[in-house]
């Protein structure tokens, strides 16, 4: 019992010395544990002691804050926790009650690691007042800060539900494999990342990246843009308007009001393509099928325009001016299929008219004002059939790559 006290006295009295030891590290220690630490420290000579041809080993992890994706373009608020061991220092550690030092990074070798892909120009890490945090063992842990702009292809194609793969490609510039080798320690890191408004990173990887001169690391982000801001605003309101669109034929000219609806609904479409125009970037390489959808749904209110208006100018014309026959013809079969098809036949009645009444009106004389009801109807059915396999086939394109 009394072995088991004593012993626990002398490991308390242990730990209460070594603490009173790192504790009691006075400015004049620490500058001379500095000086003697960093005596002919070079910072141009790696950090080997026995063999300068052996390549230094760097970790380097990614850890991810927060990205904003634009036009070419992914703006990445990160940083890298680059960390290797410094022989020279562990060897030339004067002090050992110092655990750990905080050092400008501009005192202490460093790996040359560059953003290889950025959006501009060749991109270095850290600045002059970034301090670099090393050990009594030589562990030296580098963390540089940075706002990284890199080049990043989107396809839009499958906009707004399109996906896309940005990576950050770190190499080493200068030494070549043989004197320093990058590899991934853990990958990217998301602990404190804050969630995209736009885009919802699904996942993340990181590989080893090696070349027959230098070797590097590639952190890549693959994420899929957030659809109901555009669902809601202008894919919805654009297929609405499309499927209005047709009901232009259902208006009877003497109303006056065909023409202003036809090209007030082609005016809609110009607004939302230009609007869309705006929040896409600026490719050649791909067209998002929405855009396309949106370019054949503007041709067609296009095309209503100019038959509306043909209409209008049929539909004035005098009672003198001759049909020709194929026109007559044709406005005398519309008129008997909209008479077999909008009533139920029944005991040789058809809602109250007979077969000699249906075929007396079915042969009467064909007037302008026919010819224009015979087309609203053709035109009709016709439009509406075509705005909505267009309407089925690019959602069915957008939604299936989705999924």
């Amino acid at each position: 019992m009394h072995v088991k006290i004593n012993i626990a006295v002398v490991i308390i009295t242990c730990m209460h010395l070594a603490k009173q030891s790192i504790a009691g590290v006075t400015a004049d220690n620490m500058t001379l544990h500095l000086e003697k630490t960093f005596l002919n420290y070079d910072t141009r000579v790696r950090p080997l002691v026995d063999d300068q041809s052996d390549a230094v080993d760097v970790e380097v992890d990614f850890h991810l804050l927060d990205f904003m994706l634009g036009v070419e373009k992914l703006e990445t608020t990160a940083f890298l926790e680059i960390s290797w061991t410094d022989q020279i220092l562990a060897k030339q550690w004067h002090n050992a009650g110092v655990p750990e030092l905080m050092i400008p990074q501009s005192d202490i070798w460093l790996p040359d690691l560059a953003l290889q892909n950025g959006f501009k120009t060749l991109s270095g890490l850290g600045n002059s007042f970034y301090n670099v945090k090393v050990n009594k063992e030589g562990k030296v842990t580098w963390r540089p800060y940075h706002v990284f702009n890199s080049a990043c292809t989107i396809d839009v194609t499958y906009f707004p539900f399109d996906k896309t793969t940005c990576d950050l490609k770190f190499i080493v510039w200068s030494n070549p494999k043989s004197l320093l080798k990058a590899h991934i320690k853990t990958g990217i890191i998301m602990d404190g990342f804050s969630p995209n408004s736009e885009w919802e990173v699904v996942s993340t990887t990181a590989v080893n990246v090696e070349t027959d001169t230098s070797t590097g690391v590639t952190f890549s982000i693959f994420m899929k843009r957030k659809p109901l801001f555009y669902l809601v605003n202008i894919l919805i309101p654009v297929i609405m308007l499309a499927a209005l669109n047709p009901f232009v034929f259902a208006l009877p000219a003497s109303s006056g009001e065909k023409t202003g609806f036809a090209v007030t609904a082609f005016l809609a479409f110009a607004v939302f393509l230009t609007v869309i125009s705006a929040e896409l970037p600026t490719t050649s390489d791909d067209i998002s099928t929405f855009s396309a959808y949106l370019f054949i749904t503007t041709f067609l209110s296009a095309l209503i325009s100019m038959v509306t208006i043909t209409e209008l100018r049929l539909f004035v014309r005098k009672d003198d001016v001759p049909i020709p026959l194929g026109i007559a013809k044709f406005t005398k079969t519309i008129r008997g299929m909209k008479l077999r098809t909008c009533c139920s036949k029944y005991g040789g009645y058809i809602r109250g008219l007979t077969i000699e009444e249906i075929k007396r009106r079915l042969d009467c004389d064909v007037t302008w004002s026919d010819v224009v009801d015979a087309i609203d109807f053709v035109l009709f059915w016709v439009f509406l059939f075509l705005i909505a396999a267009v309407t089925t086939a690019c959602y069915y394109i957008a939604v299936k790559s989705a999924l």
